[in-house]
């Protein structure tokens, strides 16, 4: 399987030289995804972006040339703050320090003695805290560069990145099935920790709603409860939680059931209703079922799912819908 890199890449804002566009292929040719930024120009404090970029990186690589660059709130410029960040992530830094910085071009260097003089000071500090190479032209710097990674990422390992669906075919069959085979374990695990006496299958259980009774031109709010056994309930949940259904998705569900049992069950108390709508499953019914459910080994809370997470099937609950809910040949 092919793996990539991230790589957090900092060649100083802002860039005269161009190097930052240079030293891509290097990079590119040895796996690596070059992450950062190229303008920092609009005053606003990009370091949380940074700090971002760095943290989902395996490794950095700064390129200092004779520019220190402009100074943050700290009194420290973008490049200097992101070596110190990753240096707390102990992420693996590579530095390339131009050796002349005096012989750049006007636009290339520090204008002033006293940024100069941060410039040589953060250069002494990377070349005595990192891996430091020295470079003098953009054609040094890129064919240094080449030389250089191959050990340095030997040196260094990391886990990288692989393209989703592009794993290792037979490896990672294996561990799917390993997976899926630990999952059965704890489940049946679980299954035997389960009270017997907790309520299931054909018992049952009062599902309580609000709803819109129409009846003779008008418009009532009424409350109704609706009597059915707790296979009812799972059976009409089961099939939604295949893929993994949301809370929203599993009220609306039950929502849509009793809104189809509602008009007779209310008939009694309104003889001449003809239709009844917004039918609003009570909070703590539904959170009661999710218990229970879960109780009984059906169902799990699966924080991978959109959103605030799903809820999903266990292998028992996947069993128990299969049992329930698929239809047996004729005289089976």
């Amino acid at each position: 399987m092919e793996k990539r890199h991230p790589v957090f890449l900092s060649t100083g804002y802002p860039d005269p030289l161009g190097v930052r566009q240079k030293v891509l292929a290097p990079l590119l040719n040895q796996a690596l995804m070059p992450l950062g930024m190229t303008a920092l120009d609009d005053g606003a404090d990009h370091m949380p972006l940074a700090q971002r970029l760095i943290d989902d990186s395996d490794y950095v690589v700064l390129v200092l040339g004779g520019l220190y660059g402009a100074l943050s709130p700290l009194g420290l410029s973008q490049m200097h703050r992101e070596f110190v960040y990753a240096a707390t992530k102990r992420k693996p830094v590579l530095a390339f320090i131009h050796e002349a910085p005096s012989l750049l071009p006007e636009v290339a260097r520090e204008g002033s003695r006293e940024g100069a003089v941060r410039r040589d000071d953060f250069a002494r500090l990377l070349q005595g805290k990192t891996r430091c190479h020295t470079w003098r032209e953009p054609a040094d710097l890129v064919d240094r560069l080449a030389r250089v990674l191959p050990d340095w990422l030997r040196t260094h390992p990391a886990a990288g990145w692989v393209r989703p669906g592009t794993a290792g075919g037979t490896e990672d069959a294996v561990l799917r099935r390993r997976l899926a085979a630990l999952e059965a374990e704890r489940e049946r695990w679980l299954t035997d920790q389960r009270p017997a006496a907790l309520a299931r299958g054909g018992d049952p259980v009062e599902l309580e709603y609000s709803c819109a009774v129409y009846q003779g031109g008008a418009c009532k709010l009424a409350r109704g409860r609706s009597r059915w056994q707790w296979d009812a309930v799972f059976g009409s949940l089961a099939p939604k939680m295949l893929e993994g259904a949301s809370e929203a998705v599993l009220r609306k569900t039950l929502e849509q059931a009793l809104a189809r049992r509602a008009l007779e069950e209310l008939k009694p108390r309104f003889p001449e209703a003809h239709a009844v709508r917004n039918v609003t499953l009570a909070e703590p019914v539904l959170q009661q079922i999710k218990v229970q459910l879960r109780a009984l080994g059906l169902i799990r809370h699966d924080e991978r799912g959109a959103g605030a997470g799903c809820w999903r099937l266990t292998a028992t609950g996947d069993a128990a819908m299969t049992q329930l809910l698929a239809r047996r040949r004729e005289g089976g």
